[in-house]
């Protein structure tokens, strides 16, 4: 049986923490470093495959290092539960993951993130993500990636969206 949310304040928190997670996704992407370190508290630990980095500085190096080797990445987020109690919350994510390397080597797989988030100042932000890679297999795509480096780097908002072609049927 499903749990029903106890309060609009759960159902706020939860779209919140799924907003935290396109976030994370976009900005990988995009590699738009600045978005993606937004994601973290300043006392975050990242467990990458068995591997623990601390703070949010040496989180941010290690993203970048790791970014100069995709040519593109591509984060689905799936499946997610989350328990929240007052300004902490726990939950874990499955993904699909499709990447291409800068030497043209393309993979997909299916990972899991771990999470421990802390509300700042308002903002939810992980303070502790921990992440495992569940299957690495051949590409789901075949065909060339699009250009990361030619994405928009701001997502369509009420600002900057293009509405010019867009037409709506009654």
């Amino acid at each position: 049986m499903q749990k029903t949310l106890d309060s609009h304040d759960d159902l706020a928190d939860e779209i919140t923490l799924r907003n935290l997670m396109a976030q994370y996704c976009d900005a990988v992407i995009r590699h738009d470093s600045g978005r993606w370190i937004d994601c973290w508290s300043e006392d975050a630990h990242w467990n990458l495959l068995g591997n623990t980095v601390s703070g949010k500085e040496a989180i941010l190096t290690l993203f970048q290092q790791m970014m100069t080797g995709f040519e593109f990445a591509l984060m689905i987020p799936g499946t997610c539960q989350f328990k929240v109690a007052g300004d902490r919350a726990t939950g874990y994510w499955y993904l699909q993951e499709h990447t291409k390397d800068t030497d043209g080597n393309a993979n997909s797989l299916f990972s899991r993130y771990e999470d421990c988030y802390i509300k700042q100042d308002g903002n939810w932000k992980y303070q502790r993500r921990n992440y495992q890679i569940l299957y690495t297999g051949e590409p789901l795509f075949t065909a060339a990636f699009p250009s990361s480096n030619g994405a928009n780097p701001r997502p369509n908002t009420a600002e900057n969206a293009d509405t010019s072609n867009t037409t709506v049927d009654p």
